[in-house]
């Protein structure tokens, strides 16, 4: 399920309404620092963090998504925990020091993020500490209008090295299931290693607003 930008603005309306988006944005605008509220979310600062990658877009951090100060909000079960060992690409700030360890039979959920019809896409960085077995899976929990919760699959990482390397973009897709209320849905990403001898680390979790390229 894990799907490339590119794949993305193939299926069809999700790129033709970030298409109209992006061209509703003032040319005189730069997207270094940009605060954006996009259909009643909240303003959120725009990074560049995966344009070394080749992916030009916009992401906004998940709150704590460095796992550098406070994890208001976050769930982390079964021995997740805070470890020193930052992803080394330094994408958000130099300095950092901090990762998510998740071992074998242990989640990690972020706090409820708002996300709107712009927003298909998320991305993180990951090491795998496990062995070819150990997989991270990604699921995304969707808060309805009326209440109640619908948890769905988002994919698999399948990295074989203990180095760190940035996933690849992951489809939100709040749009295609109906949740949306004014044009915002309220969601949340649950990470859990499964496979035999499990175990990862995660760091710097991010959502794409605009899906631009």
């Amino acid at each position: 399920m894990l799907k490339t930008r590119k794949s993305l603005l193939r299926g069809g309306l999700p790129g033709l309404v970030a298409a109209l988006a992006l061209a509703a944005v003032p040319a005189s605008a730069s997207a270094d620092g940009l605060n954006l509220g996009l259909n009643g979310c909240p303003a959120q600062k725009i990074e560049h963090p995966f344009s070394r990658w080749l992916d030009g877009g916009n992401y906004v951090l998940a709150p704590g998504g460095t796992f550098e100060g406070s994890l208001a909000g976050w769930t982390l079960s079964g021995g997740a925990k805070v470890v020193s060992g930052s992803e080394t690409f330094a994408v958000h700030a130099p300095g950092e020091t901090k990762a998510l360890s998740l071992p074998s039979g242990s989640s990690a959920t972020t706090p409820p993020i708002c996300v709107a019809v712009l927003d298909p896409t998320m991305r993180y960085f990951a090491a795998n500490d496990g062995g070819l077995l150990s997989i991270l899976r990604v699921d995304v929990i969707y808060h309805a209008p009326g209440g109640g919760t619908l948890t769905l699959p988002l994919g698999v990482n399948l990295l074989g090295s203990k180095a760190w390397a940035p996933s690849l973009p992951v489809i939100v897709g709040a749009d295609l299931l109906g949740v949306l209320n004014g044009g915002q849905a309220t969601v949340q990403f649950r990470f859990s290693p499964a496979g035999l001898g499990a175990k990862w680390r995660v760091d710097d979790v991010y959502v794409d607003p605009f899906a631009s390229r």
